[in-house]
């Protein structure tokens, strides 16, 4: 059984917020004009299908523009995408950055999570309570709310909060840590603070002798928003060397290296890349899957943040091993400083050749997307 929306419309707001996505649609069938032939026959089956993918960032538009997910909203969403409105409404209310329901266009998502609880989140969220109200309530009659939320992958920097702002155009989220009530209402109340972080980067490693370290060695000594700062530290040298090795070279090395997947299986990730490469069907997707929501685990944000530059070259190289031509990075919604950077890193590394057609003259294509 599927749900049955015929009746809700959606507003110009809505229409507008999934057509930036989509795009404008080109007949009635998909919720534009209706003219004369459309009464007969209908067009671009296959290619709204092809578009599917799209689900995901036009419910974000929605909620960014409109500031909830309605029964019009979603309607338009799954015309134009010829996507059962069951199934898309499984996947908006499964996010819990995505609200069904009318809510504040600024929510206050404060973690009570285990690392947060033990540096005082409990008693935190009882002095919101007291000034405030209880969870969901809006103190000033409908600009803002509050509400516990788990783990935002801010462990280091506890107690934390994620802020997330809709209903403008320049709607945008941010991150307090360590979270105080004060700053808390001058963030909503004035929207002046962003990123508001106390203290350098989350690698306390980086802070004594560097020679042991892998993953963290450029935290802090490069500026992760400059491809010429992270070349002048080694980047991009190990892509270089992947083309001299060839794929199968690469597997090679990474069998040999005993690289392990870490999300508790541990499997062995040059048998998983060799299966890929070959693979006869065509064409290949690289995922690199960079959620984490485990309380204590926040490694994946501290690269993106401060080495972002070596993710997309990563990237690349597990793409060139396995003959992939698109790879896609997967990002919680509670990082927005990691997408930002990443962003500005995957431009830049498009505008040095480093992306795109023909890599470093040496015949690959590799194209990356955020979502």
């Amino acid at each position: 059984m599927d749900l049955h929306l015929i009746d809700a419309l959606p507003t110009t707001e809505e229409r507008g917020a999934v057509d930036e996505v989509v795009g404008p649609p080109e007949t009635g069938w998909e919720g534009g004009p209706r003219s004369a032939l459309d009464g007969h026959m209908s067009r671009g089956g296959r290619e709204t299908r092809e578009q599917r993918h799209l689900l995901l960032p036009a419910l974000h538009a929605l909620q960014r523009r409109v500031g909830w997910i309605s029964e019009g909203g979603l309607s338009y969403l799954c015309r134009r995408l010829s996507v059962p409105p069951a199934e898309a409404y499984g996947v908006a209310s499964f996010y819990a950055l995505l609200s069904t329901e009318p809510r504040p266009p600024t929510v206050v998502h404060v973690c009570d999570d285990i690392a947060c609880r033990v540096r005082g989140a409990r008693d935190l969220c009882g002095e919101l309570e007291s000034r405030f109200g209880p969870p969901g309530t809006s103190p000033d009659g409908g600009s803002w709310t509050w509400m516990p939320s788990p783990c935002v992958g801010l462990c280091d920097r506890a107690p934390a909060a994620f802020v997330q702002t809709s209903g403008r155009m320049d709607a945008g989220d941010e991150v307090l840590a360590p979270i105080e009530v004060d700053a808390m209402e001058r963030l909503v109340s004035e929207r002046a603070a962003t990123f508001t972080f106390a203290g350098g980067p989350s690698a306390p490693q980086t802070g004594g002798d560097r020679s042991g370290l892998r993953l963290f060695r450029r935290i802090g000594l490069v500026d992760p928003s400059s491809i010429d700062d992270y070349r002048a530290h080694g980047g991009y040298e190990a892509l270089r060397l992947a083309f001299e090795l060839g794929p199968e070279g690469v597997i090679r090395e990474v069998k040999d290296a005993k690289l392990l997947g870490r999300g508790g299986a541990a499997f062995p990730t040059g048998v998983k890349w060799a299966a890929v490469a070959q693979q006869p069907v065509r064409p290949h997707y690289f995922v690199c899957n960079a959620d984490e929501s485990e309380p204590g685990t926040f490694k994946d944000r501290v690269l993106m943040e401060e080495d972002p530059f070596a993710v997309v070259e990563a990237l690349t190289i597990a793409g060139f091993a396995t003959g992939s031509e698109n790879g896609y990075l997967y990002v919680r919604g509670e990082y927005p400083l990691a997408a930002e950077r990443l962003h500005v890193a995957i431009d830049q590394a498009h505008d040095h050749g480093l992306l795109g057609e023909d890599l470093m003259g040496r015949g690959f294509r590799f194209e990356i997307e955020l979502r």
